[in-house]
């Protein structure tokens, strides 16, 4: 039988750091990746390939992320959720236009959550709290106060596997697009060239 709970009841949420300037990218020389807004995809996915390095000011430690987190845009117009499922050769933090959120593993499984957070049905809380206007941002309490739907944990590792084996195909099927583009437009550039001549 499903339980419902709050967010707050089965994870951890906190904004990740904040930044007083403007943010630089320092590349080698910076200490840690930055994930921000911009780099969570709409569909729930983190563009790794574009993120900057910085130095942060002050101490950073606590803002590190762990794999399993989960990065909530907390600005619209699509308020999705990704994992940080992986660590590079530096730390990760994120800013805090974005909430990080830590999961109980004894009661809710990180991909099932991110699944819940993307989709029909958890969309469907944030629309309900624009109460017919468009809103562009959700508070860390809006987000605190979202019911969860919860299965048993055998359920959720059935959907997490679903979940994690789609994402799989849609990883494998950008990548075939990307390459697909670069090969249709080095084919057209030569026919092209080869008119001109």
């Amino acid at each position: 039988m499903n339980i419902s709970k709050t967010l707050a009841e089965i994870t951890t949420i906190k904004l990740g750091m904040a930044f007083t300037s403007a943010i630089k990218d320092k590349g080698n020389e910076g200490s840690c990746y930055l994930i921000q807004t911009k780099d969570i995809t709409l569909d729930g996915s983190i563009a790794a390939n574009t993120l900057a390095k910085v130095i942060p000011e002050g101490s950073p430690d606590r803002h590190y992320l762990r794999p399993g987190d989960l990065l909530f845009r907390l600005r619209g117009p699509v308020f999705s959720a990704a994992i940080f499922s992986e660590e590079w050769d530096r730390p990760t933090i994120t800013t805090n236009q974005t909430a990080v959120i830590r999961c109980n593993h004894n009661l809710i499984s990180p991909y099932y959550l991110q699944w819940y957070i993307n989709s029909l049905l958890g969309q469907r809380y944030f629309n309900g709290m624009s109460e017919g206007t468009n809103i562009n941002k959700v508070t860390a309490k809006i987000l605190a106060a979202m019911p969860i739907d919860l299965p048993p944990l055998e359920q959720q590792y059935q959907i997490e596997k679903i979940h994690r084996n789609w994402l799989a195909q849609k990883e494998t099927y950008q990548r075939l697009i990307v390459n697909g583009d670069i090969y249709f437009d080095q084919l057209c550039t030569q026919i092209q060239l080869g008119n001109q001549s």
